[in-house]
């Protein structure tokens, strides 16, 4: 049995009332069982209950920004490998699915199936530690899950931080490695994590041959190793792919070409191997995947 967490460490003196509220919620229903399962379809009925309780539209408006301000604090505290990281995005998925009104009351368009106010609160908040002289270990362990979380939410049915993974993974294998092994560590996990999770969606944004208005391509630009190619193709896609191998040690360096170090790049951890290969097996049954959907057309 997974050891349990105290969150009463995030009920800081002057808490508002409505994240007071939300974090006694979330708390009760991640203790409620062993089974993550369980856990998750708990969570969602007992925010939808805490939300639905709301007298107006507006007062539900913001306790929905206080749940996820609540509900992310709690992902940055929750290690990956303990079951109520899981839980806690599936307890988010299920809210998703599910979707319907978050208050029945006539005026009220929010919706479940949107995550109200989620979105706003990610963008507000993310920001890679690595790029601070002031980081801490704490703080890349709290940006792996973050990122975890993120990555494992996006999907076709929910697509409003479509360009966080175009972000990191430009981060990672788009620039110069970083002399620091501890920010390329954390660098390449992340940029790993979303090709683990996000393979397919990726893959079909690449090969879907739309065109993107001058504010999208600005936004997805690739960095200085993939300089000139286009945003969503192909190129991009096989760049991704052939960075991740050379670091892997699986491909050789071309005539003039290196890491971004002038060399053959920096040893990386066993782990982290691993984490590479797991992204690049999630690329190629991404691509292969639809090369069969297609053929069978």
């Amino acid at each position: 049995m997974a050891p349990k967490i105290d969150l009463s460490v995030l009920k800081t003196p002057g808490i508002p009332q409505g994240e007071a509220d939300a974090l006694d919620t979330i708390d009760k229903a991640l203790n409620s069982s062993d089974d993550s399962v369980i856990i998750a379809a708990n969570l969602a009925d007992d925010l939808r209950r805490l939300v639905a309780s709301s007298k107006s539209t507006s007062a539900a408006d913001t306790l929905l920004w206080n749940l996820w301000v609540v509900l992310l604090d709690v992902v940055k505290v929750v290690p990956i490998e303990h079951p109520w990281h899981a839980a806690l995005i599936a307890g988010v998925k299920n809210l998703l699915r599910r979707g319907g009104r978050v208050v029945e009351l006539e005026d009220c368009t929010l919706n479940w199936e949107d995550l109200p106010d989620l979105s706003m609160y990610i963008f507000d908040k993310w920001a890679d530690p690595t790029e601070r002289d002031d980081h801490t270990s704490d703080d890349f362990e709290t940006w792996k899950r973050w990122n975890s979380f993120a990555s494992q939410l996006l999907s076709k049915e929910y697509m409003d931080w479509s360009i966080l993974p175009y972000w990191e993974i430009t981060a990672a294998l788009e620039v110069p490695l970083p002399e620091d092994p501890t920010i390329l560590e954390c660098k390449i996990w992340v940029a790993t994590e979303w090709l683990r999770h996000c393979a397919d969606l990726l893959y079909s944004e690449m090969t879907c041959e739309v065109a993107l208005d001058e504010n999208s391509m600005a936004s997805i630009k690739p960095g200085p190793l993939c300089e000139g190619v286009y945003p969503q193709s192909l190129e991009r896609w096989e760049f991704w792919r052939s960075r991740l191998a050379q670091l892997a040690g699986e491909k050789p360096l071309g005539e003039g070409e290196d890491l971004g170090k002038g060399d053959a790049g920096q040893a990386v951890s066993s782990a982290l191997l691993s984490r590479i290969k797991q992204a690049i097996t999630a690329m190629d049954t991404a691509s292969n995947n639809a090369r069969g959907s297609d053929s069978n057309e």
